[in-house]
């Protein structure tokens, strides 16, 4: 049987080290809104991240009216491999930001594995240390940077974590995930539209954010952008 590539770099690197793991490995989609949608079975599964674009945050147990400048903690996507069980011990809110799909395969399989695969979960360990400082360096962002600068970052930093060119994101799920009051979200906005950055299709819940140049969202940006992605880049990426 011929497996086709995942494209998630972490999963390829378990795929490599035990082929025999692919056959557990299940495919599920990623549906907008807050996980695990309609599938809470997972929580001791590991998940990574294929097509989609999942975001952490701790919105959860904050009053976004007192906080206007909150942020995304993290980006979850193609370098990441994410278990919905220490999310939610750790109490963090988890939002598919961009449909798409994710692999999943049961955590407890994986340590079962026949092959040594002390040097996958080195990457692992290090992939949770570079979320650690996606978070960190996103925090800082947060408080030192003007709101459209942070939104280009931020669009930026999520196209590092996309397994496409493409970008579209729901305008209501990332202005919610930004926990940004309307005001702050309509001056970042206006100020990446006249820019040619982005553009908005459809109106109200449906509106999408559509990302036009990278270039000019690279020249609005903060130097947080750059200090994530090398920082934040999976082993081999």
């Amino acid at each position: 049987m011929i497996h086709t590539p995942s494209s998630n770099s972490l999963l390829q690197a378990l795929q490599r080290w035990a082929p025999e793991l692919r056959p557990a490995c299940q495919r599920v989609d990623l549906q907008p809104g807050p996980w695990p949608g309609a599938d809470p079975t997972d929580e001791d599964d590991l998940v990574f991240p294929e097509t989609g674009l999942l975001s952490l945050s701790r919105l959860a147990s904050v009053d976004v009216s007192r906080t206007p400048h909150s942020t995304p903690l993290a980006f979850l996507g193609c370098h990441s491999v994410w278990s919905p069980r220490q999310a939610k011990a750790s109490g963090f809110l988890t939002q598919v930001l961009v449909p798409g799909h994710a692999m999943r395969v049961s955590e407890a399989r994986v340590r079962a594995s026949d092959v040594p695969l002390a040097e996958w979960w080195l990457q692992v360990a290090g992939s949770h240390q570079q979320l650690v400082t996606q978070m960190a360096r996103m925090a800082l962002c947060a408080q030192t940077h003007s709101a459209a600068q942070r939104l280009a970052s931020c669009l930026l930093i999520a196209r590092h974590h996309s397994a496409t060119a493409a970008l579209k994101m729901p305008v209501a799920a990332l202005r919610e995930g930004l926990g940004w009051t309307p005001q702050v979200w309509r001056s970042a906005w206006q100020t990446l539209e006249s820019q040619g950055a982005v553009t908005q299709s459809g109106q109200g819940d449906s509106a999408t954010l559509e990302v036009q140049s990278w270039t000019a969202l690279s020249d609005e940006a903060c130097a947080c952008h750059p200090l994530v992605r090398r920082q934040d880049a999976a082993p081999g990426s």
